[in-house]
C-alpha cells in the first residue's frame, strides 16, 4: 500500500505538544462530534505478529499496539512516538514502517464519560518487522495493556472471537500485512 502522505503548510503552528491531554470535559464532547485519528502498529518478527490484550476502553480486549495523533504530527511521526511509549522501543527509523491501511473503528463504549455513547476513529495503521534484539526489547505499558504474545496469523482464530466485528477487524488487518 502507498503511504499516508501528510501536507503541512508552511507557518502552521500547533499550540499543544503531542503528549498535552485535552481536559476530560471537553473530550468527552468532542467525541459525541468528531472522528480522531489513531496509529496502530502490527509488531511483526518473521512469521509472528505481537497481539496485546487491552485494559482500556475502547478496545478492553486483544488488539494491536497504538494511540492517538496528535494535532499537527505527521503519521509515522506518532507512529515512531507510540512504538516508544506503549511498547519501550525508541530510535526507530521511520522508513522501516510500511503502511498495511487505513481503517475505520466504531466502538459501542468509551473509557470518558458518558461511556455508552461509544466512539469513532481511523486508524492509520503500520507494520514494522522488528530484530530479534528489538522483540526481546518490547515491555508493553501495563497501564494500558493486561498482557502480550507473539503469535502465529493462524493461531489468531483460536485467540479471537468470529462473531466480535472489531475481532473480525484485527483479523482483516492481519491479512493486509506483507509477509
Amino acid at each position: 500500500m502507498r503511504d499516508v502522505l501528510h501536507f503541512q503548510e508552511a507557518g502552521r503552528l500547533n499550540p499543544v505538544a503531542p503528549d498535552d491531554r485535552m481536559p476530560e470535559a471537553a473530550y468527552s464532547t468532542a467525541l459525541d462530534f468528531l472522528v480522531f485519528t489513531c496509529v496502530d502498529l502490527v509488531f511483526t518478527y518473521q512469521n509472528q505478529l505481537l497481539l496485546a490484550k487491552r485494559n482500556t476502553k475502547p478496545r478492553s480486549s486483544w488488539w494491536i499496539v497504538g494511540g492517538r495523533m496528535a494535532a499537527g504530527e505527521e503519521p509515522k511521526a506518532t507512529a515512531i512516538r507510540k512504538a516508544w511509549q506503549e511498547a519501550n522501543l525508541k530510535n526507530l527509523e521511520a522508513t522501516r514502517f510500511q503502511c498495511v491501511g487505513v481503517y475505520s473503528t466504531c466502538f459501542a463504549v468509551r473509557h470518558q464519560p458518558p461511556q455508552h455513547h461509544g466512539s469513532h476513529s481511523v486508524n492509520i495503521t503500520y507494520q514494522i518487522e522488528l530484530t530479534l534484539e528489538e522483540k526481546e526489547q518490547v515491555k508493553l505499558r501495563s497501564d494500558e495493556y493486561d498482557m502480550w504474545r507473539w503469535v502465529e496469523p493462524n493461531q489468531l482464530e483460536s485467540v479471537l472471537s468470529l462473531d466480535d466485528e472489531l475481532d473480525r477487524a484485527l483479523l482483516t488487518v492481519v491479512q493486509d500485512l506483507q509477509w
